[in-house]
């Protein structure tokens, strides 16, 4: 069934036919019985929209009047739980993942409302066109319907198959943040998400995996089948949380209580005591909703709960009527969901990768697949602990995450491996007990996770890795000059070191006769690496590879190198290194081997002979770098879209001036500057009453 699943998933769309429209269909109805009643998917959210959009799609294309993809697939199954319907169908919500779908989502609610209810917009509103919206957590657990009489809760059913669910009250009672009693009398029927801490599940899985107990592929599946447990004493310890964002009896509410817009209903039910979405904006205008939702990414970060998106709702309840809702979902809402970067695939081996530093990382081979519009072929494991925590085997069916820009990353098995295996194929993954690079032994650090070469001279993966590294983007900045090509002149011994890399111009002759290689593109890289000559020292110092020393150590050491003869003559011992910013033991141990290093100091001579390098000097000349001044060495975070220069030459020209570059808004922050778009940071910054830099002014002060 998944090997069909995947099929249909990256079969072109327009190819389909009309027979295929029962076999999309089987396939909705067997995934949504897996994700409803076993708790136990094996394909991602995303890749069951891609299947239900398909099938709408033809649905509308061969004239199906009996659209399958308006009914619920999912059925209930048989257990000891008693079924209960609901009093309101617990319907799900359309879905976009681009923000140009938001936009003609919000074109559409104001077509509809001017063209049949212009009325209830007031004068104002109407004239400027403006929709006023809510925005809040998407939560994608398990829904849960709470109903009150008489102050008390008297019962909790579960969404089930939208129509009519599972009555799991005993079990929601054991849930600490859900109120019994709350401060209203009246018939309530508070619907919401039950939800399991990341921290929470972490630590269930390890627990498990001691004592060979269940071991859940997520923790959407973990609190499902937590509160579906015949013993909810169990349940308590698994210390769900519920979440609270509609009403069963909505219309009645509002009536009664004269309440008029959705903003007012989520906090009402908050002052019942229930916990509602932390992020719950009230906005105008699209797009303040589009800047909220980019804004969201620094939020995110600080969830213990996994949210997949973020649902749009107009706010005036009035308008909802005009803009109605299908069989499926409501018309005046939308989710955004997050881009597709969770996806299933399958590992179809494991490579050993020796990295700069000669540890040794398992990286899985994947099947290719397109996550985010990007191929994905594979993905870390991060170490050798993560493989035996996820239990993961050569040739596993696996959900694997891509956030951004960031490698992609196996999170958990989807379904085992087939049985019988494909033929010479082994499944355990181990770690290996010979560098894959160089032979020799490999070691593991004590009491840590990591695994690593022994090797630390001749190994060729660590050299070429290293020399990759100072001659990237970060360091030396040489254009032209690619891993690929780092690689291919240490196997032709065209490039033994660092140094060799600035006399790349004597081997011309050698690199010509090289395959791809012609006299525009070496003559490209000589430029380039003339260009590179010159540099200020923390970026040499940085190059060099000293362990645990990156860019922001390198630019604190570099205080202490004010000529080439300090490099040469380093005479520093661990007790002046630890007492700089963010000098700790391992660092001042690393930074004092690699300078008492003979081998070492033989390469640093080497390149000083070819290097233009700019030492940081003492009293500097400009007046914000002058020590003294209130700017020296200060903490400066900056605000996202700057219409001059990109975020690399900000950067440069901050640390250029004496300024230390942070990331993020914190209490040791000393300067936030700011062009458009600032959002959060700004707020962040006002908050803790950190000085503000207008860019325009800041150039002109430089």
């Amino acid at each position: 069934m998944i090997d069909l699943t995947k099929q249909y998933i990256n079969t072109n769309i327009e190819k389909l036919e009309k027979k295929d429209i029962k076999k999309i269909q089987d396939l909705i109805e067997y995934h949504s019985n897996l994700y409803y009643n076993k708790q136990d998917p094996i394909i991602s959210d995303s890749e069951y929209d891609i299947l239900y959009k398909k099938l709408q799609f033809l649905e509308e294309k061969f004239n199906i009047k009996s659209k399958e993809s308006l009914k619920v697939w999912a059925t209930i199954i048989k257990s000891t739980f008693k079924k209960v319907a609901h009093s309101r169908p617990m319907i799900s919500l359309d879905n976009t993942y681009n923000e140009e779908d938001l936009c003609d989502f919000d074109e559409r609610v104001k077509k509809i409302i001017t063209s049949s209810q212009p009325s209830p917009l007031e004068e104002k509103e109407q004239d400027q066109n403006i929709i006023q919206y809510t925005l809040e957590f998407k939560f994608d657990w398990l829904g849960v319907e709470l109903i009150y009489k008489n102050w008390e809760l008297i019962q909790a059913i579960t969404r089930g198959n939208w129509v009519e669910g599972e009555d799991v009250t005993q079990n929601v009672f054991q849930i600490d943040n859900i109120p019994k009693k709350i401060n209203y009398k009246e018939h309530l029927e508070v619907r919401g998400e039950v939800v399991m801490p990341i921290s929470v599940f972490n630590k269930l899985n390890t627990e498990a995996k001691k004592t060979w107990d269940k071991v859940f592929s997520n923790p959407r599946n973990a609190a499902s089948w937590s509160l579906r447990l015949l013993d909810n004493s169990v349940t308590k310890k698994r210390k769900l949380k519920f979440f609270a964002y509609d009403l069963a009896n909505f219309d009645d509410f509002t009536k009664k209580e004269n309440i008029k817009n959705y903003f007012d209903v989520i906090k009402d039910l908050e002052k019942f005591g229930f916990d509602i979405s932390s992020y719950f904006l009230k906005l105008d205008w699209i797009d303040n909703v589009i800047k909220s939702i980019d804004d969201f990414w620094d939020v995110k970060k600080q969830i213990d709960f996994e949210i997949d998106g973020l649902v749009l709702k107009v706010n005036d309840i009035s308008l909802w009527k005009s803009i109605w809702s299908t069989e499926h979902h409501p018309r005046y809402a939308i989710a955004y969901k997050f881009p597709a970067e969770i996806m299933t695939t399958t590992i179809l081996s494991v490579e050993h990768s020796v990295w700069r530093t000669g540890t040794i990382t398992p990286i899985a081979h994947l099947e290719p697949i397109n996550i985010w519009w990007v191929i994905v072929k594979r993905a870390t494991l991060h170490n050798y602990e993560e493989v035996e925590n996820l239990w993961v085997k050569i040739w596993d069916n696996v959900f694997i995450k891509r956030a951004w820009e960031v490698i992609p990353k196996i999170i958990s098995v989807a379904s085992p491996y087939p049985n019988p295996l494909p033929q010479g194929k082994g499944i355990e993954v181990n770690p290996p007990k010979i560098c894959p690079s160089c032979s020799s032994e490999v070691l593991k650090d004590e009491d840590k996770v990591r695994y690593y070469c022994s090797n630390k001279t001749t190994c060729p993966a660590q050299d070429s890795e290293k020399l990759a590294w100072s001659v990237g983007k970060q360091w030396f900045n040489i254009d032209w000059f690619w891993e690929k090509q780092v690689e291919l002149f240490l196997s032709a011994w065209i490039i033994k070191d660092l140094s060799d890399v600035f006399n790349i111009e004597d081997k011309t002759i050698e690199i010509l006769e090289l395959e791809w290689f012609q006299e525009k593109s070496v003559d490209n890289l000589i430029n380039a690496i003339n260009k590179a000559k010159k540099l200020d020292i923390s970026r040499f110092l940085t190059a060099l590879w000293i362990s645990w020393v990156g860019k922001k150590t390198a630019k604190t050491l570099a205080k202490l190198f004010t000529s080439s003869d300090k490099l040469l003559n380093f005479n520093y011992n661990i007790e002046n290194l630890e007492k700089l910013e963010d000098i700790w033991p391992e660092i001042a141990k690393n930074v004092l081997d690699y300078f008492n290093n003979e081998t070492n100091k033989e390469l640093i001579i080497r390149l000083l002979e070819k290097l233009d390098i700019e030492y940081y000097t003492s009293p500097p000349t400009s007046l914000l770098r002058g020590e003294g001044s209130k700017f020296y060495w200060k903490k400066m975070c900056i605000t996202w879209s700057f219409n001059w220069y990109s975020r690399d030459q900000l950067i440069e020209k901050l640390e250029q001036n004496g300024w230390e570059f942070v990331w993020s808004v914190s209490k040791k922050t000393d300067y936030l500057l700011v062009w458009e778009k600032a959002w959060s940071k700004l707020k962040k910054a006002q908050e803790l009453w950190i000085e503000v830099l207008n860019l325009t002014d800041f150039i002109n002060t430089l």
